[in-house]
């Protein structure tokens, strides 16, 4: 049966032919990443996407990731998802009325200018918002050299809304503990700081890396002691996971800097992943010549809605000219919104 429904949207997609690009996140399942024209992180598909000229651009994704699409497609583009329920939790830990209110509090405490940084799991307005302070988004694989533009120029940086990220971008900034303030969801947070501050981190999280803790990590090193597995063993996670499983582990990076490591990593290594299942299961099947486990099961169950029958049902929708709704963003976000999107491609490919 699901050979079958497999081979039925794939007959569909190709007889839709160049008209359809369809991106997916590492997080999807097998069957979707199969059906992709290309898979990757939330930078890498920013950039694929602004570069497609297909008029139907399908994103296997969160509707955070659909929404970034609209915003850097062409005017004859459409942008479609096969399941709008697809959220982020965590994206919805702020939204644009909340960052203008301690943007205006904080701004009129803090000696140096502010600018607001949110990380690429946001919605538009937050993106807007960005973009109308001449602030720009990130993702983590460019956090810490889209932060350090800022504080290279003696400005300080609002970031959110992942509190995890942004500590350990700060640390990798070796800022100190009392050049960084915690802004809590009900907006408060001490005053102590805020004057001289470099950093101001929202208190956001994603449940799929909160999980992880320090325990895990030394219960892995514990099972693979033996001198059979010396020198072979590593430990890799997410920098949305807390800053004592980053600082415990052997490195840390985005979704692809993980890939690659592994990729790269010697044969017979063994890898424990911090980070979204499926993901760290395909890269155990794929590097046959390693051993990947994950860290902890931690599923991202807002990628599971994006299934093969749904993803069927969009394309069937463009083959019968009866398409779903199209992802929009509303007009008076899009030109600030793509405006900071656009920023942080200028700043990461400018090579500075």
């Amino acid at each position: 049966m699901a050979d079958n429904l497999f081979q039925n949207v794939m007959q569909i997609r190709e007889a839709l032919g160049k008209s359809v690009v369809i991106p997916a996140h590492h997080y999807e399942m097998d069957e979707i990443v199969k059906m992709a024209d290309f898979l990757g992180d939330s930078y890498k598909l920013a950039v694929d996407c602004a570069a497609t000229e297909s008029e139907y651009i399908i994103f296997c994704g969160v509707m955070f990731m659909a929404e970034g699409a609209a915003l850097l497609a062409k005017p004859h583009q459409k942008v479609l998802i096969p399941d709008r329920t697809a959220g982020c939790p965590m994206a919805e830990m702020i939204d644009a009325n909340q960052a203008k209110e301690i943007y205006s509090a904080l701004s009129n405490i803090c000696d140096k200018e502010i600018i607001p940084i949110v990380y690429m799991n946001s919605y538009a307005d937050m993106k807007a918002f960005c973009g109308s302070k001449n602030g720009t988004v990130c993702t983590s694989s460019n956090a810490a050299k889209i932060v350090k533009h800022f504080l290279d120029q003696d400005k300080s940086v609002f970031f959110a809304p992942d509190y995890n990220l942004g500590i350990n971008t700060a640390n990798q900034l070796k800022l100190n503990q009392d050049e960084i303030v915690t802004i809590n969801q009900d907006l408060s947070f001490d005053y102590a700081n805020v004057k001289r501050a470099k950093m101001f981190v929202w208190d956001g999280f994603c449940h799929v890396h909160k999980v992880f803790t320090v325990e895990d990590i030394k219960a892995f090193r514990q099972q693979y002691s033996s001198s059979e597995f010396k020198d072979k063993i590593n430990v890799i996670v997410h920098p949305e996971c807390s800053e004592d499983v980053v600082n415990g582990s052997d490195y840390s990076g985005s979704t692809s800097m993980i890939y690659k490591t592994i990729k790269n990593g010697k044969s017979g290594s063994v890898w424990a992943v911090g980070t979204e299942l499926r993901f760290v299961e395909r890269m155990d099947s794929e590097f046959k010549d390693k051993k990947v486990v994950p860290l902890k099961r931690s599923i991202c169950h807002n990628m599971s809605k994006i299934t093969l029958e749904k993803l069927g049902q969009t394309l069937t929708s463009i083959l019968n000219n009866s398409s779903k709704e199209h992802i929009t963003v509303a007009e008076k976000y899009k030109k600030d919104a793509k405006r900071a999107l656009q920023l942080m491609i200028d700043i990461v490919e400018s090579g500075k």
